[in-house]
């Protein structure tokens, strides 16, 4: 049922997908295709296959083809992939349940993750599964999460305390209970997609600090090499501010001066355990 909702929500995004403005988005994205680039493709051999979970419309799929690299991109949302072949070519991406890959074993030298999509996984135990499944011996993966330990969190129990000023829009009964509740119980965090006029769909996400990340993969013999944090730093501004359309000159300011400092420690403890996103880079043992 839930992936369903999460299907139905995306291909009613797939039109707006690749148009959000703000700070938000446009830092975040810029900060995984960066660390593609120039730290997951440069890693990989030549020729190299490269499988894209929850590939979207395709913002990260088409970073690996210029490198000279084979790739596959997998979503549950027909309307998303429909736009990412648009871009790509007929047959790049296609339809697939990350819980169920449909590739031989170790048919994969990478795999790419990114766009929150473990974090809209119910049986996300399933998906890790699958993705160590598909990779070959001494493969990579790329895996980018929504963390529970932010900064934002924080922001949003003080809103919610004091008469909601920020606009977060939480009841401070659930804001406490995300504080609470482990992993695996439920999905303690909503996120509002806004379209055209009035219309919201909230997307409901599990998040992951990097301790259960690291464990999740370590426990399927994965050997963790990085942890990077994104919105770290520049979360010092609340997330309300970072995603409107249009935020003003001195959120911008602010944002800027803030950014210019993450892009220099967000690889470095405790910068990268504290991001609204983190990126763990780990390869497959054998």
């Amino acid at each position: 049922m839930l992936k369903k909702y999460n299907a139905d929500v995306y291909d009613d995004a797939s039109g707006i997908y690749d148009t959000y403005e703000g700070l938000f988005f446009p830092y975040l994205f810029g900060r995984i295709r960066e660390l593609i680039v120039n730290r997951l493709i440069p890693a990989l051999p030549g020729g190299a296959k490269v499988l894209d979970v929850g590939c979207g419309t395709g913002q990260q799929t088409q970073l690996f083809r210029p490198a000279g690299l084979s790739v596959t991109g997998i979503d549950i949302s027909a309307g998303l992939v429909r736009v990412a072949n648009q871009k790509l070519g007929e047959g790049i991406c296609a339809v697939s349940d990350a819980c169920c890959l449909p590739f031989h074993d170790a048919a994969f030298d990478a795999v790419s993750c990114a766009g929150s999509t473990v974090n809209h996984i119910p049986d996300y135990p399933c998906f890790f599964d699958e993705i160590a499944r598909v990779l070959k011996p001494g493969g990579l993966v790329f895996l980018e999460s929504d963390n529970k330990w932010r900064p934002d969190m924080f922001w949003c129990l003080l809103s919610t305390a004091v008469g909601d000023p920020l606009e977060y829009k939480e009841r401070i009964d659930n804001v406490i209970g995300y504080f609470r509740r482990p992993i695996g119980e439920g999905y303690p965090y909503e996120f509002p997609l806004h379209f055209d006029g009035d219309k919201v769909r909230m997307l409901h996400l599990r998040t992951f600090t990097c301790t259960e990340l690291k464990r999740e993969l370590r426990q399927r013999g994965f050997e963790v090499q990085a942890i990077y944090g994104i919105h770290a730093i520049n979360n010092l501004l609340p997330s309300p501010l970072m995603l409107k359309d249009k935020p003003g000159p001195a959120t911008r300011a602010v944002f800027r001066v803030l950014s210019a400092v993450e892009d220099r420690t967000y690889g470095l403890w405790p910068v990268n355990r504290w991001g609204m996103s983190v990126i763990v880079i780990a390869r497959k043992k054998g």
